[in-house]
């Protein structure tokens, strides 16, 4: 189904249909009403502040992990199928910083994934010498935002004292940073609009 404005054509999605889920089925549910007094359970730790600097980190990661999906909404397959596994990377690091006494999970294959695809990506794109200001391209734009929340989770990720019990948490998330800026930068191809002082 089409609705069409004087600006603009919106393809609406078509309804979904099934069958209502019973009882006995096993969708779990979405809201406990625990969280209500402002504190959440962190695995080890029992129930602790929402404000708390280990579930902001999470929190961080998570939004993180949300952006990429956004980018990888607007990708090809190939950076598509590369974003989804970034992803699931990042919900590596959810569970090891989840799971303080738990061994950690990422560890030198993260981050060779990321050192290698950062070496590959490299070598196809052209890394502007100016300062960039984002924007150049929808995809180039969402991944700088995917970027920049890569960014602020990793500074959480250091503020709850991460760095010492989860080392390789915190360099995966420093290194997908700069993989992101790779990609944005070969998503803008050489559109040159913003770039300059």
């Amino acid at each position: 189904m089409r609705c069409v404005t004087a600006r603009a054509t919106l393809t609406v999605p078509p309804k979904r249909t099934g069958d209502l889920l019973s009882e006995q089925d096993s969708n779990p549910p979405v809201s406990t009403g625990g969280g209500d007094d402002g504190t959440t359970t962190l695995l080890g730790a029992g129930r602790v502040g929402k404000d708390d600097l280990r579930i902001a980190a999470l929190g961080d990661v998570d939004e993180a992990s949300s952006f990429l999906g956004l980018a990888r909404a607007e990708a090809e397959e190939e950076v598509g199928v590369l974003l989804i596994g970034l992803q699931r990377l990042l919900y590596r690091v959810m569970g090891d910083v989840a799971m303080p006494q738990e061994d950690n999970v990422v560890g030198q294959d993260g981050l060779k994934f990321l050192d290698d695809a950062l070496e590959e990506w490299r070598s196809r794109t052209e890394i502007p010498r100016e300062f960039v200001v984002p924007g150049e391209s929808r995809l180039g734009a969402t991944l700088d935002v995917a970027r920049s929340a890569v960014r602020r989770a990793e500074r959480s990720l250091v503020a709850a004292g991460y760095a010492g019990e989860h080392p390789y948490a915190l360099r995966v998330v420093n290194r997908l940073s700069d993989l992101l800026f790779v990609l944005a930068r070969n998503a803008d191809g050489t559109k040159t609009l913003s770039k300059g002082s």
